[in-house]
């Protein structure tokens, strides 16, 4: 990372997998036989946008992303603000950060077309959130009348201008998305016309990133085969 460049992809990679059950945290468990969160570094190689990429994570793991993936790191936090917060603060010593995208590291369908759309919002808005409508009845303990409509989820990746999001962000708020620290008069863009990068937070969940991992790649090979 350098102090000219402006526009960066941030990797939250802090969790230690307490409710995946695993001996190492997810997102360095084999994947279709690579690291999951190498699936998330080669999507933002690919984003043709950004200047830098910097993983964030617990230090155990900083020479090994050094030297396997050629990206800056710096140390996680005990909690996801706190190693926004570390991550936040590095970007704003080694660059000259207008732009910022964050992405997570246990999300490994992660896409670079997606990245370079986030930034390109930014030039208009203040923020950029990746939105999901709900489709499933929702109930609330008390009533079960609940318009779902009124409702939508949020996800990574989230764009920000990084000088606002520098001056609202706090490491200890209870919102767990930046872009709910933001004030009420930024400019944001909930983007719905995107596909949900499913998040491995449980063992169900990477074998079944697993089959579809597979899936792509007999698709792909499949897709190829028909070219040659």
């Amino acid at each position: 990372m350098k102090k000219t460049d402006k526009n960066i992809l941030m990797i939250t990679s802090g969790g230690i997998g307490q409710r995946f059950g695993a001996s190492i945290p997810k997102q360095y468990l084999l994947l279709d036989g690579k690291p999951v969160i190498e699936y998330v570094i080669e999507a933002c190689r690919r984003c043709q946008t950004a200047d830098g990429i910097l993983v964030v994570a617990n230090s155990a793991y900083h020479n090994e992303l050094r030297e396997k993936y050629d990206v800056d790191v710096t140390d996680s936090g005990d909690q996801l603000n706190e190693t926004k917060k570390n991550g936040f603060d590095y970007i704003d010593t080694y660059s000259s950060c207008e732009k910022l995208v964050v992405v997570e590291a246990v999300r490994p369908f992660l896409e670079a077309e997606v990245l370079d759309k986030t930034f390109e919002l930014l030039n208009d808005y203040d923020a950029v959130a990746c939105a999901r409508k709900i489709t499933d009845s929702l109930g609330c303990y008390g009533t079960w009348v609940v318009n779902r409509e009124e409702y939508y989820t949020l996800n990574p990746p989230e764009g920000f201008r990084f000088k606002l999001l520098k001056q609202y962000f706090k490491a200890d708020s209870l919102f767990t998305e930046s872009i709910q620290q933001l004030p009420d008069t930024s400019k944001i863009y909930l983007n719905f016309d995107v596909p949900y990068f499913d998040k491995i937070t449980y063992q169900e969940d990477f074998w079944r990133a697993e089959a579809m991992m597979k899936l792509r790649d007999k698709q792909s090979f499949i897709k190829n085969s028909m070219q040659d």
